[in-house]
């Protein structure tokens, strides 16, 4: 099955100087470069139909577009005005979009699933160019992982829903293309513009820096730099990334994004997290796929081992080959380790992305042709109508966020702000509770009551906002409140208070830290409040008072001032020096416990 030729023979189609090939051979090798052009063309022509018939902007896309539209309002990269909280976890997405809808004036949103679908496809093309070009000298290509990416749903959900993973396949696929280029003797600009790219993961989204890791230490391997050359790529790959770091320090007092204190992102929960990989594997009847792909990656770093022998660019195409492995393991570990995510097989598909990578497509032979025609026929198998949609509304561990999206809102591709804003069912605090707020005699705290019910009592007369709004839906509640208003996020993923609970394992991955209303009327109420709203909220006067104390004391007064005080080049410096402090702080959610604690 493998067509004859000679490694000399390919480059010569790629119009690389000092190669040369006989017209006959050229002509026996145009068959096989049209074939490889296809192998390229026609799956990423077919992922951007898929993606594109299940574009969607989901709840936590949303809430990318509150902080652009700050940005863009000049009140700087927060949530809410007078408060400096990163509820974005992907940075580079957040500043991509605010450019986007300043160059464009589009609707956040629909720019957001727009550039998802262009640059999700656009990585696609970069991952399946790179792995012809990294296996181009054994001749004529065969599919295999690349069928995973036709079979899985996931995969086409992601390409949009307003989230950093279509930037995320962009970055993994244009690293991969740029790994592969990797040759010693190649020009100093290509090495240290790689390498700036290979930085750039941990703003993509901060667990992606284990793969920048083992991608610049592949690029290392293969160019074996001088020490200056090595410390201008670590320079060249870390400059930005550290550059940031230090802003966001120094800026919001902590080290990382505040929603990866919220879901705890450093806690472990492997048993939880193993069930989060089978249900993303077990659905889409993905476990008889794995020996395959992973017999065919044993067999690439076999034949690569036997090339090591025979000429020296074979030992640095080892170190290429294994670069994603490596990466995609140790991603795929992590994600077990913190317990999975709410969000049905959504944490994991990078790291499955990055498994695929080497076997997209792979060398012909007798082997390799049987894998591939295996392939095909489960492929044929998983889309058929043999296999349900895996389509339920959640399991025990995760949620099919985007067909409750899509029945709540009654449209199959919900793609602006207003379709979120006029149409989910569970937001009573949409525009009629706007409209309630304003006109609201005083400033108003809105909460919600045990049955999710919506209720206002009068918020203390010093409040800077005129009206502080609980968020169960932080996204659409964020998109439909005006930005001088304070959106006070249940889950904590905007709340500098709600992100630092204690965390008790209870709820699905993510959301276990839900701030209680004696915090929140602790912050937000008058001294006094209505006692039927202390019933309503399920508090009671001491537990508030408890909890207005706990604010007042220590460390968590320090936190709150960190993220509310003018900031200052002293406060800068403040939040600067205590950032890796303040990110390990937690206190009790229980308000007398945390009084105990924090004010003894």
């Amino acid at each position: 099955m493998t067509t004859p030729t000679t490694p000399e023979a390919v480059p010569s189609l790629s119009g690389q100087r000092g190669s040369s090939a006989p017209p006959a051979a050229v002509e026996r090798l145009l068959p096989v470069h049209r074939w490889h052009a296809a192998l390229v063309a026609v799956p990423t022509a077919a992922l951007f139909v898929l993606g594109y018939r299940r574009r969607w902007i989901c709840d936590d896309g949303l809430i990318y577009l509150r902080p652009v539209r700050q940005i863009l309002a000049g009140n700087g990269p927060v949530f809410n005005v007078g408060e400096r909280a990163e509820s974005s976890t992907g940075t580079l997405w957040q500043w991509l979009l605010a450019l986007g809808t300043w160059l464009t004036g589009e609707d956040p949103a629909f720019l957001a699933v727009g550039l998802g679908l262009l640059l999700s496809t656009a990585g696609l093309g970069f991952a399946l160019y790179a792995t012809c070009r990294l296996h181009r000298s054994a001749g004529l290509l065969l599919p295999a992982g690349v069928v995973v990416l036709l079979a899985v749903p996931p995969f086409w959900t992601y390409m949009t829903s307003g989230l950093e993973s279509g930037l995320g396949v962009f970055w993994t696929g244009l690293s991969w293309w740029l790994l592969t280029r990797t040759r010693r003797g190649q020009d100093a600009r290509e090495t240290y513009s790689a390498a700036f790219v290979f930085g750039l993961g941990p703003l993509v989204r901060p667990d992606l820096a284990v793969v920048t890791a083992c991608f610049l230490a592949a690029q290392w391997w293969v160019l074996r730099p001088s020490r200056r050359g090595g410390a201008a790529m670590l320079v060249s790959a870390g400059a930005l990334p550290l550059g940031y770091e230090v802003f966001r320090a120094g800026y919001y007092g902590i080290l990382v994004p505040l929603p990866a204190v919220a879901k705890e992102a450093g806690a472990s929960d492997w048993s939880r997290g193993a069930g989060y990989v089978q249900e993303t594997l077990g659905p889409y009847w993905l476990w008889p796929v794995v020996p395959v792909l992973g017999a065919l990656a044993v067999l690439l770093v076999r034949r690569t081992r036997r090339q090591r022998r025979v000429r020296a660019p074979g030992r640095a195409s080892l170190a290429v080959l294994l670069a994603p492995l490596a990466a995609g393991l140790l991603l795929a570990g992590y994600v077990v380790r913190v317990g999975g995510d709410y969000m049905h097989a959504r944490m994991i598909l990078p790291a499955l992305l990055l498994l695929l990578l080497p076997v997209l497509v792979v060398p012909a032979t007798r082997f390799t042709g049987v894998a591939a025609a295996l392939l095909v026929v489960w492929l044929c198998a998983a889309v058929s109508p043999l296999r349900a949609p895996f389509d339920v509304r959640g399991t025990p561990t995760t949620f099919n966020v985007r067909s409750s999206d899509v029945e709540g809102l009654g449209d199959h591709n919900p793609v602006r702000t207003a379709t979120w804003v006029d149409h989910w069912p569970a937001l009573p605090e949409g525009r009629g509770m706007l409209a309630r707020a304003e006109r609201a005699p005083r400033p108003t705290l809105l909460y919600f009551d045990a049955r999710r019910r919506l209720h206002a009592t009068p918020a203390r007369r010093d409040s800077p906002y005129h009206v502080v709004i609980v968020g169960r839906h932080l996204g659409v509640t964020g998109a439909a409140a005006p930005l001088d208003a304070y959106v006070n996020d249940a889950w904590g993923l905007a709340s500098p208070v709600g992100a630092h609970l204690a965390l008790e394992r209870w709820s699905w991955p993510g959301h276990e830290k839900f701030l209680r209303n004696h915090w929140v009327f602790a912050e937000w109420a008058v001294a006094s409040p209505p006692r039927q709203d202390l019933v309503r909220a399920g508090t009671s006067r001491e537990a508030v008072e408890a909890a207005r104390a706990a604010l007042g004391c220590g460390e968590l007064a320090e936190l709150t001032e960190s993220a509310r005080a003018p900031l200052t080049a002293g406060r800068f410096w403040d939040n600067l020096t205590g950032s890796f402090e303040r990110t390990r702080f937690r206190f009790a959610r229980w308000p007398a416990a945390a009084e105990r604690a924090l004010c003894d």
